[in-house]
């Protein structure tokens, strides 16, 4: 994309069909986001155990799961993934819903792409009638940390995120809907 092109940008819904592009995808955007930061055996120890085909199938086929995936001109972006559900302890909530994943390639960091997905979540929450949403966020990643707090998500407590065998420190953070 040139400085004079404006991107058009798709949204749609995951299918089952998008198992291997979203194993892709995820494995491609985690390890933009990490991989600096990461010993790369840790890295790709940690990839199977989120982002391999089968799991992707599985994550498609849960009712509570719920893909949004970002194109351009027929190249996938960008994507986020809701799960509805029982949260941990530190989530005060009677019907929450998690923001599992919200990432989007490197090249688009800074397009918006971050604020039309949260827009999304936290309409598709009130719509189900849940009453807070909530995420995990590494420690370290400041970035994310004020984008989330730029959406009123406050921390609410933290966890142990193993990384091949690298256990980091992640905070839980949440918000009312």
């Amino acid at each position: 994309m040139s400085p004079d092109t404006t991107p058009s940008f798709a949204f749609r819904k995951a299918t089952p069909a998008d198992a291997q592009l979203l194993a892709d995808l995820g494995w491609q955007t985690f390890y933009e986001a990490f991989a600096a930061a990461n010993n790369p055996a840790d890295m790709e120890a940690f990839r199977p155990t989120m982002y391999s085909l089968e799991l992707q199938e599985v994550e498609l086929a849960d009712p509570a799961t719920d893909f949004l995936i970002v194109e351009n001109e027929g190249e996938a972006i960008a994507y986020v993934k809701l799960t509805a559900g029982p949260a941990p302890a530190e989530i005060r909530a009677e019907n929450p819903i998690q923001i599992s994943r919200l990432y989007t390639l490197a090249q688009w960091t800074g397009c918006g792409l971050g604020d039309k997905l949260m827009q999304y979540c936290l309409e598709k929450g009130k719509q189900q009638g849940h009453d807070v949403i909530w995420l995990t966020v590494w420690e370290h990643n400041e970035r994310a940390k004020r984008f989330y707090r730029k959406y009123n998500f406050t921390e609410a407590g933290e966890l142990d995120f193993v990384l091949g065998e690298d256990v980091q420190r992640d905070l839980y953070m949440q918000r009312e809907l």
